[in-house]
């Protein structure tokens, strides 16, 4: 009896001795069918932690840093793609052509519609060097550009004045030809841009009409050839059935349009 108690006491201080050691090394005992205090801790702090990697989550999907392209010009997110368009400059180094809104032209409208459409691709800045303000179709022939009020750009309504002062003598009122020289609607129709141009410049002989015709060369005459691109750019408009006949509504004061009459006055040496 005596011996078994002995051993009983030398077992539980064996016992309290190896509790004591796990305790130093930082291990608790835990009883069965119960969880260690650290486990539920660690549970605990779980979810704390995911608040955290979610608030993380909307760094990776903010807008991208503009990448670099083969060019080595940096490009803007893809999401910018819309508003970026809309905001420069068309293709160029042209003005913006928002505002622009160019009725549709007619069935039968002139060559180089039919060609390229009546679109404004882009306009010639206030600085340019030439026919400043002028607007450009995609092939970079001169093209009408009605704003959203109806009111015709600069060009149009001056290529009406030029057309009365150098051309309606023999083409007649609005282009639509005498028995002296043809209907111009009608020759746009089949000429284009250039053409017109080459025409003008060297003149044309036996080419309209039954009769001996002759168109003047107008090269080495300001008073026309400073104002080419204006009359094409009116007669064009009326082949397209877009611009009415009589004066077309004349455009309010713009830089535009300032310095577009200035590069006139500067051509015919005023």
């Amino acid at each position: 009896m005596k011996n078994t108690m002995i051993a009983g006491l030398a077992g539980a201080l064996l016992l309290s001795t190896a509790g004591f050691a796990y305790a130093a090394q930082g291990t608790t005992v835990v009883p069965a069918g119960q969880q260690s205090p650290q486990t539920e801790v660690a549970q605990a702090e779980t979810p704390a932690e995911a608040p955290a990697a979610a608030d993380e989550a909307p760094a990776a999907s903010e807008a991208p840093a503009a990448s670099t392209g083969t060019s080595g010009q940096e490009s803007a997110p893809a999401g910018d793609d819309a508003s970026s368009a809309a905001a420069a400059p068309a293709e160029g180094g042209g003005a913006s052509v928002a505002g622009v809104s160019n009725p549709e032209p007619d069935a039968n409208p002139s060559a180089d519609t039919k060609a390229e459409s009546n679109t404004v691709a882009t306009i010639k800045p206030a600085d340019a060097a030439e026919d400043p303000g002028l607007a450009l179709d995609s092939a970079e022939k001169p093209v009408y550009a009605f704003a959203e009020d109806g009111t015709a750009d600069w060009y149009t309504w001056r290529g009406y004045k030029k057309y009365g002062a150098n051309c309606l003598q023999c083409h007649g009122p609005d282009g639509m030809g005498s028995s002296f020289a043809p209907n111009l609607l009608e020759s746009l129709q089949t000429i284009d841009y250039y053409e017109f141009a080459g025409i003008i410049v060297g003149g044309q002989q036996n080419q309209w009409g039954s009769n001996n015709s002759i168109m003047p060369a107008w090269g080495e005459d300001p008073n026309v050839m400073c104002s080419l691109n204006a009359i094409y750019t009116y007669l064009r408009g009326r082949s397209d059935g877009v611009v009415d006949r009589g004066e077309p509504k004349r455009p309010g004061k713009s830089d535009l349009a300032q310095a577009a009459q200035q590069k006139e006055y500067d051509c015919l040496g005023f």
